[in-house]
């Protein structure tokens, strides 16, 4: 095992710039996603680790060891695709074992490592079927057996689940935290899916046009993000965004604009509000109004759609004339679109940004 770091790496296809700038510290055993939309970086980050890509600029070490010009097979580093990429002539055991052998390990070392491998990720019983045998969620554990045989310094994982369905894809990513907290090998895992990230990683990387937006643990994140981007893409359903003007009075302050109208403490705030201010709501601190409660409010709106997810449901409410944001309810509401609805803001719970530079101001 080893840690893995990224030193100012950039990485260039033509005059197309995939990576920039891009500096990542991952310590030895820790779990670390790479997240972020189609096209933001993170499956070229992931490449250029294992040596599927030449970097343009920088450095990339696994260890002590300086791997930019290194072969991929020397790199000590075991990958697991999107694409299971088993062998579909071979047994589970020989797929297992083909690395291995093709390494020139001893026979009596490849058993007892395939055999090892097999008890952790419980597929003893199907290591003498063929792939065409076994489900979507056996051949993923064959396709991770195959890289934990490896013993490898480091786990790559690029979308690993995305051919799973949803049911399976819960029950997998649970499985392969578990392993990864068993072997305590360092993981770099990419993912567009934030909920795979927010529960899977020690540290979340999330990831735009290239850049590194920001890193942190997912509490981190998902309470105190860095600017627009990162607390639109953190959160499901999504933070609904816009831009009031901010007026001072005494020790408060008034956000309004549109039909929306809040007081806030601005010595709260972790920088100067500026006089416009772009606010961010998450849908699960907006709540109907009720009188009595600690929410700042209420707002007007009327409601656009009704979404039952069970336990509970989403509203989505507009505000004056184009501003629209979503609203948690109880599941036993009887509210339906087109009704007038006031709802509130948990107090400590409203995200401001500079509508400039889209940095976040603090919460407030």
């Amino acid at each position: 095992m080893a840690d893995v770091r990224y030193t100012s790496v950039r990485k260039e296809f033509g005059e197309v710039i995939a990576l920039q700038d891009f500096s990542l510290q991952i310590a030895d055993g820790e779990f670390v996603v790479l997240v972020g939309p189609s096209g933001s970086g993170k499956t070229t980050a992931l490449r250029l680790l294992a040596g599927l890509e030449a970097i343009s600029q920088g450095e990339i070490r696994v260890g002590d060891r300086l791997v930019n010009r290194v072969a991929p097979q020397d790199r000590d580093i075991a990958m697991v695709f999107q694409d299971y990429a088993l062998y579909p002539q071979m047994t589970v055991y020989d797929n297992l074992a083909f690395g291995l052998k093709m390494r020139k390990v001893p026979k009596p070392e490849i058993k007892q490592r395939v055999e090892r491998a097999a008890e952790v990720l419980d597929i003893r019983e199907l290591l003498q079927r063929k792939p065409r045998a076994l489900s979507g969620g056996q051949r993923q554990r064959v396709a991770l057996g195959r890289a934990l045989v490896r013993e490898p310094a480091a786990f790559l994982m690029d979308e690993p689940l995305s051919n799973l369905d949803a049911k399976l894809r819960v029950q997998t990513r649970s499985e392969i935290k578990q392993l990864q907290r068993q072997v305590g090998t360092t993981t770099v895992y990419v993912t567009h899916d934030q909920v795979e990230a927010m529960t899977m990683g020690d540290r979340v990387a999330v990831m735009n046009d290239g850049l590194l937006e920001q890193v942190g643990d997912t509490r981190t994140v998902y309470e105190r993000p860095a600017n627009v981007f990162v607390a639109g893409f953190i959160g499901s359903p999504g933070m609904t965004f816009t831009t009031l003007d901010a007026t001072r009075d005494g020790g408060t302050m008034m956000l309004s604009g549109g039909g929306v109208s809040l007081t806030v403490d601005p010595a709260r705030a972790t920088a100067p509000i500026p006089s416009k201010v772009t606010i961010g709501i998450r849908p699960e601190h907006a709540h109907v109004w009720r009188d009595g409660g600690d929410l700042m409010g209420p707002v007007d709106g009327t409601v656009t759609f009704v979404e039952m997810l069970g336990r509970e449901a989403l509203l989505g409410v507009q505000v004056g004339d184009d501003q629209r944001f979503t609203v948690f309810a109880d599941a036993d509401a009887q509210t339906t679109i087109g009704d007038r609805l006031s709802f509130g803001v948990d107090r400590g719970r409203l995200y401001l940004f500079d509508p400039e530079t889209e940095n976040a101001l603090g919460v407030v």
